[in-house]
């Protein structure tokens, strides 16, 4: 599922590594970003976690994550130019929902609500690393172009948390003892 691949890739070690220019070498975690997510949400990701990298010096390692449940929630239509389609993938301007008569490009866009339980270390580069579980709920909008049913290539345009329960990992570990 690409909403699991894209958790995990944001999460990795590497990714925020690679970001920060400590590795040389291509990271595959930022291949399968930008395979999974539109031009414009990638950049802005990786550039959120680079700053975490770099300024607030922590990243975050997914080390187990469980998908519980996943929904749609809503869906849209829209009628775009060519010019619009391009500027909303690289989010130079945001998505209308005035339909032009030159309008030639059909988008459709699926709101999906998907339910997790993330185990995570929080790796302080300067502090002591904490283990924290998540339970998450995230609205992940997909996005393509749906004119012609060849060209059809669904991507993350955003991921949003709508809700979230924190428990430090060693909560977890005495509830279970109980």
């Amino acid at each position: 599922m690409a909403s699991e691949v894209t958790l995990r890739a944001m999460k990795s070690r590497t990714f925020p590594e690679f970001l920060a220019g400590k590795k040389k070498s291509s990271s595959k975690e930022a291949n399968k970003l930008k395979e999974y997510m539109i031009p414009g949400y990638y950049n802005e990701t990786a550039l959120q976690v680079k700053k975490n990298y770099l300024h607030r010096n922590f990243y975050v390692e997914c080390e187990d994550m469980q998908i519980e449940k996943t929904q749609l929630a809503h869906v849209t239509y829209h009628r775009l130019t060519m010019q619009a389609y391009e500027d909303w993938v690289k989010f130079k301007k945001p998505l209308t929902r005035a339909i032009s008569s030159k309008a030639s490009v059909e988008y459709l866009r699926l709101y999906v609500d998907v339910a997790t339980v993330e185990n995570l270390k929080i790796v302080h580069l300067v502090e002591k690393t904490s283990y924290m579980q998540h339970q998450n709920v995230c609205r992940v909008v997909f996005g393509s172009r749906v004119t012609d049913p060849d060209t059809v290539d669904w991507r993350i345009e955003s991921m949003r948390l709508i809700e979230q329960k924190t428990i430090s990992r060693s909560q977890v570990n005495d509830e279970k003892d109980e």
